[in-house]
């Protein structure tokens, strides 16, 4: 699904609009001349309606978490809570749910199911520039079935975050740029940096990423192609967010390095995997701003995280990464050292102390057992319920690749 609002705050999951036939009172705007426009600066002809049902601010935050859940599943936020746990971005005590909420909610205008095809617009909702990207996003859904969005968050976050950024990327490009209307970015009130909310600045900075990157992307190809190349794009959706950062591997189409996890190592068993693509890597690295994230993000070369879990309860979390180079596996593993130090001990000088492992780099700090592996490009970040728990994990990961 996808929803308008005047900060740029969107998921993955985020998809298209179209106005024709309220369900209730319309909001005040000439939507047939809204859609001739949107149909000239795109080049797409209208094939079809959607409903519209004009929602209270209360209703419409109703309908985003209903399609929320449905597109990004309970069972999912729950993994990435874990992930983010482990990584420092959440604290053992705090849960995703409250930083979500806001995140997806705050100053939506409107929001579009292609399940049901039915647009819900927050009443008051007349802005035109905004109704006018949200009917890009009605012709590219009609012309290229946008509803293949709504399955790629469970399970295949990078990819989702990929797609997104063409679709987004492409509405901007053409209100924006093209059709030459201004419509500011609104920044956040607060820094969320200098307040050490962590897992706000990540979730900021993956949601923005359609929207910003996105519309390079999309800029890039059309340049380089016109609409059909943008066409294409939207037809055949980049499959990482390495190919968005990097239009030559898009180009080529080049996919991500696969990532070979063990499915058993000793008493842990595989529970749960998803991608974790480079726009993770650079998002992870600034929220806790980690130096020269840019320069570490682009050797990503392929990414899954993964959860084991023991037949007792104990649980080990998994960021397993490949890299295009031995020399950029190397620059992670000391990226690594500066995130281990920034997530667990950032008030105490100095970084923190290893200790004796068997893996390249173990840690104890802040009660958080962790072991680094690196082989060749392969490298594993593990969280543990014990060092050498951790430290076997890591080396079966990077001795199966």
């Amino acid at each position: 699904m996808l929803w308008s609002k005047r900060a740029v705050v969107v998921t993955a999951a985020a998809v298209a609009v179209a106005f024709v036939q309220p369900l209730a009172a319309a909001p005040p705007i000439e939507l047939p001349a809204l859609l001739r426009i949107a149909s000239k600066l795109t080049g797409l002809k209208p094939r079809g309606k959607v409903h519209v049902v004009v929602e209270s601010t209360a209703g419409i935050k109703k309908q985003i978490l209903k399609l929320i859940d449905r597109d990004y599943p309970r069972d999912q936020q729950a993994y990435d809570q874990t992930i983010y746990q482990s990584l420092g971005l959440l604290t053992p005590k705090q849960t995703l749910r409250p930083y979500l909420v806001p995140a997806v909610t705050s100053g939506v205008l409107g929001i579009y199911d292609p399940v049901s095809r039915r647009l819900y617009v927050r009443r008051g909702a007349n802005e035109r520039r905004v109704l006018l990207r949200e009917l890009v996003h009605a012709l590219q859904d009609q012309a290229f079935d946008l509803r293949r969005l709504s399955s790629l968050r469970r399970g295949s976050r990078d990819a989702a975050f990929a797609a997104s950024a063409i679709v987004e990327g492409h509405a901007v490009l053409t209100t924006n740029v093209l059709g030459g209307h201004t419509l500011a970015f609104v920044q956040p009130a607060r820094s969320l940096a200098e307040n050490n909310c962590h897992i706000c600045l990540f979730l900021q900075l993956e949601q923005e990423f359609p929207y910003t990157i996105g519309l390079r992307f999309a800029s890039t190809l059309y340049s380089l192609g016109g609409r059909p190349a943008v066409f294409t794009a939207l037809r055949t959706f980049p499959t990482t967010t390495e190919q968005v950062f990097h239009i030559d591997r898009y180009l080529t189409r080049e996919p991500a390095q696969v990532i070979s996890l063990p499915q058993t190592v000793g008493d842990f068993t595989l529970a749960r995997t998803d991608t974790f693509g480079e726009l993770d890597v650079r998002a992870l690295l600034a929220a806790f701003q980690v130096p020269r994230l840019d320069h570490v993000g682009e050797g990503w070369g392929g990414g899954r995280t993964a959860l084991y879990q023991t037949a007792d309860g104990r649980s080990t979390s998994v960021v397993a990464l490949s890299w295009d180079s031995v020399l950029d596996a190397a620059q992670w593993e000391e990226a690594v050292t500066t995130l281990v130090n920034e997530a667990f001990e950032p008030d105490i000088p100095g970084f923190p102390p290893t200790q004796p492992c068997g893996a390249d780099t173990c840690w104890n700090v802040a009660g958080h057992m962790i072991a680094f592996a690196r082989r060749g490009t392969h490298t594993a970040l593990v969280f543990g319920p014990t060092i050498p728990a951790a430290q076997v994990v890591a080396e079966s990961i990077v001795g199966s690749a």
